[in-house]
């Protein structure tokens, strides 16, 4: 009798134990096709201003369903870090690309160029001082100075050095961006001929102090660095 009271409560113990199993399978189940129609996108996680530099501590991930997501919302952080907001946006809005800059491609406003800690300064330049206008937007120049030092009953002494280097353009003219010429179709000259007289660099604001100061006493010239050999 009481090998029998033993058989029948492991089979009542067996079907409890497939029944919870099973359930726990169709809700496991369940649970991995909800998942299959979500998708994650990126939002910020505090609200950003106009103009804020965009980092991954701002922002995170939520899930959506798949038929709710824009097609073109913003899935990768990647996508827009580094980049600066171009309006307000708040804490959990659905981001779009259209709504970032990259500040190296900026080319309305030369302020959305500039990097925290810097200011943009012009100088002046002719044709040789400026590489015959060769320097872009997004070069880096070396700054060098010449001045004449007098000397007492001895002819004037040119003083030449290096000032600043390897400093950032930020604008030729007015232009904000790299132009990329076309050359004519038979001859060697490029469709744009337009000269500029002024370079805007970027500058720490002490640099920018050395850098009139020179203007003022002597002559600058730029000199070109190479973008593939440092």
């Amino acid at each position: 009798m009481k090998s029998r009271n033993i058989l029948i409560l492991a089979l009542i113990m067996a079907v409890i134990t497939t029944f919870l199993f099973n359930k726990y399978l169709k809700e496991l189940d369940e649970k991995y096709k909800k998942n299959e129609n979500k998708i994650s996108i990126v939002v910020p996680r505090v609200s950003i201003n106009k103009n804020q530099k965009i980092t991954k501590e701002i922002l995170e991930f939520i899930e959506l369903e798949t038929e709710a997501v824009h097609p073109e919302a913003i899935r990768t952080i990647e996508e827009i870090e580094g980049k600066y907001a171009l309006t307000d946006m708040k804490k959990g809005e659905v981001l779009f690309l259209n709504r970032f800059l990259d500040q190296f491609k900026e080319d309305k406003f030369v302020t959305r160029k500039i990097r925290q800690g810097y200011r943009a300064v012009s100088i002046e330049v002719n044709i040789v001082e400026s590489v015959s206008n060769l320097i872009e937007p997004e070069d880096n120049v070396d700054v060098v100075f010449s001045e004449e030092i007098k000397q007492d009953g001895l002819e004037k002494k040119v003083n030449t050095e290096i000032l600043l280097e390897n400093i950032r353009v930020l604008a030729v003219g007015k232009r904000l961006n790299e132009k990329e010429n076309e050359v004519k179709k038979g001859t060697n000259d490029s469709d744009d001929g337009v000269e500029y007289i002024a370079v805007t660099l970027e500058l720490k604001p002490q640099d920018i102090v050395k850098l009139i100061n020179a203007d003022e006493r002597g002559s600058i010239k730029l000199t070109l660095r190479s973008k593939i050999f440092p």
